[in-house]
């Protein structure tokens, strides 16, 4: 079977570490399939390279990389139907043209935009145009391929259905199992410019992250511990939350640590450093972070709510995400018992340990053999 993977967000965060994972993964095992890589214009070969593909175990494609775009829908669209010898693209997020007509999958992350609407602020018009092609992709899909069974039970509530779906949860890369050497963690300290215990967010700035009412937990937080610090990861984009004003109006600034993106190599220091993860999502699909977290033996406090207890068990502590003074209440539990800490600490290791990479490849396989 000849399979193309839509790799145009290689670079990103998120969709872009499932797609690198799921790469690394094929290159390791084809398991007597041909795999082509559909990556942004231009970066072939650097692609090529970070694969460490000097056998050519791939083939690398560059095809117009923009998403939600007018360019999105007619040239990478043209560039799809000219294809040759392809028998199944899999889209790795919901941005498939609409008038593309031959055999694909697209899997679901989640349906936080509908949960959600204009988090971004962006126009009726532009809720609409996602709603329509989201829409298209799950309906036309020879499969779907959901990341969890909340995903893919948040998806019966849709008002179009997909004709299947495959619940196939995500891999862990394998560095953050490996151990943590001591340079790395002296660079991570130097990159985030803290000496202090730290309580650790990683992700995106939108609403449903829920990263003010972290704010306001972690502000409870400091009166009993006013020497730890809180590291949030990410930076500002058009249209998502103003943490930083939010920081400074409440005075929390000498407190509250934004170290922008953290490079991917800085990534397991910088969980195994912190004194405890944070999520406190108001809704997730999937919640990759705190898993990584776990698998670098850091302590989880997540949101009692959506992925978190199908993913996380009972290996973390849990909190109402609506509650400030609860998500405090989970985050001391942590910094204030050491045998909880340390519960945690084995329990979400072993929790990690499902979901290490390997399997995931030779799932994602039988879905395209059964979808053809």
């Amino acid at each position: 079977m000849r399979i193309a993977l839509d790799a145009r967000a290689w670079n990103w965060t998120g969709i872009g570490r499932y797609i690198r994972n799921l790469a690394f993964e094929y290159y390791d095992n084809q398991r007597g399939h041909h795999f082509t890589l559909l990556v942004p214009e231009g970066q072939e070969e650097v692609i090529r390279t970070e694969l460490g593909d000097t056998n050519n175990i791939f083939e690398y494609i560059g095809v117009e990389p923009s998403y939600y775009s007018l360019k999105e829908q007619t040239m990478f669209l043209q560039q799809l139907d000219n294809l040759k010898n392809i028998d199944v693209v899999h889209f790795a997020h919901f941005n498939v043209p609409v008038l593309y007509k031959k055999p694909y999958i697209v899997t679901i992350h989640d349906i936080t935009r509908f949960i959600f609407p204009g988090q971004k602020r962006q126009s009726l018009l532009q809720q609409v145009g996602y709603e329509y092609v989201f829409a298209s992709a799950v309906k036309n899909a020879r499969s779907v391929i959901a990341v969890s069974k909340t995903t893919a039970r948040d998806m019966q509530l849709l008002p179009f259905q997909a004709k299947k779906v495959d619940v196939i949860y995500e891999g862990l890369e394998q560095k953050f199992f490996q151990e943590i050497s001591e340079d790395s963690r002296k660079k991570v300290r130097e990159y985030i410019n803290t000496k202090n215990n730290y309580i650790l967010f990683v992700g995106v700035w939108m609403s449903h992250k829920n990263i003010f009412r972290l704010i306001d937990a972690f502000e409870i937080v400091l009166q009993a511990h006013p020497d730890t610090t809180l590291v949030i990861t990410g930076k500002y984009q058009d249209g998502y939350s103003d943490l930083i004003e939010y920081v400074q109006e409440k005075n929390l600034a000498k407190h509250i640590v934004f170290p922008g993106f953290v490079p991917d190599e800085l990534l397991p220091a910088l969980y195994a450093e912190a004194s405890l993860m944070a999520f406190p999502s108001l809704y997730e699909g999937y919640g990759l972070p705190p898993l990584e977290a776990q698998a670098c033996g850091t302590p989880v406090v997540a949101s009692n709510v959506s992925s978190m207890p199908e993913l996380l068990q009972k290996s973390a502590g849990y909190a109402n995400p609506e509650s400030a003074h609860d998500i405090a209440r989970g985050i001391s539990a942590v910094l204030e018992d050491d045998d909880y800490a340390n519960t945690l600490k084995l329990l979400g290791r072993q929790n990690a340990e499902r979901f290490q990479a390997g399997s995931t490849a030779a799932a994602h396989i039988r879905a395209y053999e059964n979808a053809l």
